[in-house]
């Protein structure tokens, strides 16, 4: 069953470069301060990660952005555990294609969305994540260092470290405040 997935998605991964040729957006790098949307992708699964993410997308709307979460839960159906609300809204496998490429309202409207920033916490290997990522039309897209996010995010910071997604959000805050333009 593991090879068919595998199979599955060394298909979408062909389907994502092929896309990504077509990608077109302006690249401009901002912070925090001069940011009006912010979008966050991230992995749903970890009930823990998904209360950083709150607390995150919390400080955010505390500072006056307005911001929208989309939330992978690697599960065959989440609707028991989670239910969009304001400012976030989750998929899971129901949501992908045979060839595992999100599919959905919520998903295509996330990717065409030219956010001020988008910041992927994902810090595991993630196709789904790395799918929305890579085609997303957002101005400057932020995430940690290694596996897709290097090649499809404009900056990229390192977490040698401590990967848990707290010290993550604390680097990211750092750095995006220091970005002044």
């Amino acid at each position: 069953m593991k090879i068919i997935k595998n199979i599955q998605q060394k298909f979408g991964e062909f389907v994502l470069k092929n896309k990504q040729k077509n990608v077109s957006r302006q690249i401009k790098a901002v912070g925090f301060d001069k940011a009006l949307e912010i979008g966050v992708l991230y992995d749903a699964t970890n009930r823990n990660d998904c209360e950083t993410v709150k607390h995150f997308v919390n400080y955010l709307i505390e500072e006056r952005k307005k911001v929208m979460a989309l939330g992978y839960i690697n599960s065959k159906d989440s609707s028991e555990i989670v239910k969009a609300h304001l400012n976030y809204n989750y998929f899971d496998n129901k949501n992908l294609s045979k060839i595992c490429i999100p599919q959905g309202r919520d998903i295509e409207s996330f990717i065409n969305t030219p956010y001020t920033i988008l910041i992927d916490l994902t810090t595991k290997p993630c196709f789904q994540t790395e799918y929305i990522t890579t085609l997303s039309k957002a101005r400057f897209k932020v995430g940690a260092s290694g596996d897709y996010r290097d090649a499809a995010c404009d900056l990229t910071i390192s977490l040698t470290e401590n990967k848990s997604m707290e010290y993550f959000i604390i680097q990211l805050k750092h750095y995006l405040k220091m970005i002044h333009n």
